[in-house]
């Protein structure tokens, strides 16, 4: 059997997702510990599924590979176009062993188990998509999905402030998430394209105010995401809040949804802009990781500090 010829990639969409979907299925009355057997034995399996990818990646061939394209909605560019590199491959397992880490964790069931464990996998999910789509819409679409189920399990199972820590994150992630989608947008109206995918380079065609305009959205869109200062207020408050689970998926996996949609999107999409950016950028960063590290040292409450501490090696 040929695993470049498998659906892979889908697989580890579809998994999860379907795994959601079946513990909402269960009966209310289902045992909290037979829903988190569950949550455990569908994140193993897409674990098993994330280490065959590294049987035909091929680490010496640059770009995208083990594609996957199907036409979804054509007249506005969105299809689903999947593909995976040596900046995403990494990222999709650890996205699923930090996941498995959050539901073994995970010991308190007296809140309804079913969702809990629900959203557990349907970020997974979520995060795995935005990882692997080859197309900005598609991306978008991903990115956004994670929002909801994560806003959740922060106010519903998070701490005595988890409803302004909740709301704050949604409010801040929201913001991220228009400046994103605009910049995408303003791309195929300026370039007259419907195009998405990621393939082809059609920036180049912009006049450079144009990139910078388009790179500075991008750059404070996935900068709150990351997060960078000043965007970074949500974040102590959404990691003390948060329960421990869900605080290990905050700072191991969807914090680096901003550094990876930066560098795929903002230097891939923008090479030349992003040169001119690149020693402010530099700047930038340095001092993102100078103001976490400190305030990390005067932080007393353990999860502020690792909060503070994990944007500084976001940013290193």
């Amino acid at each position: 059997m040929n695993l470049a010829d498998l659906p892979l990639l889908s697989l580890l969409l579809a998994i999860p997702f379907a795994g959601a979907l079946g513990l909402m299925l269960q009966p209310v009355t289902a045992a909290p510990a037979r829903l988190r057997a569950v949550a455990i034995a569908v994140l193993a399996v897409q674990i098993l599924v994330s280490l065959l990818l590294l049987v035909p990646f091929d680490p010496a061939e640059p770009g995208l590979q083990l594609r996957e394209l199907h036409s979804w909605i054509p007249g506005i560019g969105l299809d689903y176009r999947l593909g995976v590199d040596g900046l995403s491959l990494p990222l999709v397992l650890i996205n699923g062993a930090l996941t498995l880490v959050a539901v073994v964790c995970t010991r308190e069931f007296s809140r309804r188990p079913r969702l809990y464990f629900a959203l557990l996998l349907l970020i997974s999910g979520a995060v795995n998509g935005a990882f692997l789509a080859d197309n900005l819409l598609l991306f978008f679409l991903f990115y956004e999905l994670e929002l909801i189920p994560l806003w959740l399990l922060i106010s519903i199972w998070g701490g005595a402030g988890r409803a302004y820590a909740a709301t704050k994150f949604l409010i801040f992630t929201a913001i991220s998430g228009m400046l994103i989608l605009g910049a995408f947008l303003g791309l195929a109206l300026l370039t007259g394209s419907v195009d998405f995918s990621l393939t082809p380079v059609t920036s180049e065609r912009l006049a450079m105010g144009s990139q910078l305009v388009l790179l500075a959205a991008l750059l404070v869109g996935f900068g709150i995401k990351m997060p960078l200062v000043p965007f970074h207020t949500w974040l102590p408050d959404a990691h003390t809040q948060a329960s421990t689970p869900v605080s290990v998926l905050l700072a191991g996996v969807l914090l680096k949804l901003g550094t990876y949609g930066l560098l795929r999107f903002g230097l891939g999409l923008f090479p030349e802009a992003w040169s001119r950016l690149a020693p402010g950028l530099a700047l930038w960063a340095a001092a993102s990781v100078v103001f976490g590290s400190l305030a990390a040292i005067a932080q007393r409450d353990m999860k502020r500090m690792v909060a503070y501490s994990s944007r500084g090696a976001a940013r290193g």
